[in-house]
């Protein structure tokens, strides 16, 4: 399990593919988690060039 700096502000994450189902997963650092609140889903919304992460409805 990692281990994150006290008072990180940004955090590398891997995103592994999954050839089988088209699609891939990651796993979310802990801190980004509790700042969202601890959702049990994300959003992602594309508006133009920006990418939004929120807690899923």
């Amino acid at each position: 399990m990692s281990r994150w700096r006290q008072g990180a502000t940004e955090f590398n994450v891997s995103v592994i593919p999954n050839i089988r189902c088209n699609t891939s997963y990651s796993y979310i650092p802990k801190p980004i988690l509790s700042r969202l609140g601890n959702p049990s889903g994300l959003k992602f919304i594309i508006r133009g060039e920006d990418i939004i992460v929120r807690p899923r409805d």
